[in-house]
């Protein structure tokens, strides 16, 4: 989670463009447009939720201690583009909490503006933008959902929901975000691990994601290294490093 690149780009006004990542702001700068492209890196996937607008994530230096996560000075000029503008277009996906909280959130403040979303998977079904081209831009904005004041008040409720459940973890399944505690996946993870033995943390992790214990549902890497971290710090999980990589496996 390097949260210090640039958030906005782009010099058309009319028009602003929202992203969760920065390597899905730096596909739509590759795109063409010239619109104003914002990149909100709010990982909504995990952590509390302590405020229904939730512009300071501090509490989110606990999974990774080295990037600042307040995003009230983008927030401020965020809004200070949405006044002025016409129209809001969300980069979205019903497979990537991330994603997808990015989506409630910006209906949930800005919802008397025109937003049009977009939904990553109806390419290829693709996790996220990220995963997608130039080419699949080019043909995932011939898709454009623009959203009704109904199906606004919809999304508005549903982060209404998220906030109020204020779990650590959230993830997609069937199109809805799934709120869950952070031990949530500790039994599978350990049960994979003993099946697997003494194995060294990338290789266990990439299985992770290639064979979700979930299925369809694809955490990231950062979010299985923080879990699997958190179970070695309790005593399930332990590890050793040899030739400089790291192996963990089973505390039995």
């Amino acid at each position: 989670m390097n949260y210090n690149g640039e958030n906005f780009v782009g010099t058309n006004e009319n028009i602003i463009e929202i992203v969760s990542s920065y390597s899905g702001l730096e596909l739509l700068k590759r795109s063409g447009n010239e619109n104003i492209k914002v990149c909100l890196p709010l990982s909504l996937c995990i952590g509390k939720l302590d405020s229904i607008i939730p512009y300071n994530r501090d509490n989110l230096s606990q999974y990774n201690n080295t990037n600042l996560y307040d995003f009230n000075a983008e927030f401020e000029k965020l809004k200070d583009y949405i006044n002025k503008c016409e129209k809001i277009r969300i980069w979205s996906s019903h497979l990537d909490s991330d994603d997808y909280c990015l989506l409630l959130l910006i209906c949930y403040l800005f919802k008397e503006k025109e937003l049009g979303v977009f939904y990553a998977e109806e390419i290829n079904w693709a996790t996220t933008i990220s995963g997608l081209d130039e080419n699949d831009i080019v043909d995932l904005e011939k898709r454009e959902h623009i959203l009704t004041k109904w199906q606004k008040q919809v999304f508005c409720n549903e982060w209404e929901q998220i906030v109020n459940d204020n779990k650590e973890l959230r993830y997609m399944v069937n199109g809805s975000v799934v709120s869950c505690d952070i031990s949530r996946f500790d039994s599978e993870i350990m049960d994979r691990l003993n099946n697997k033995g003494r194995i060294d943390i990338y290789s266990f992790i990439a299985d992770l994601i290639g064979n979700p214990i979930v299925p369809f549902v694809r955490l990231s890497d950062w979010i299985y290294f923080y879990l699997i971290e958190r179970l070695e710090q309790i005593g399930r999980i332990k590890s050793n490093i040899v030739d400089g990589k790291k192996y963990i496996e089973l505390n039995k």
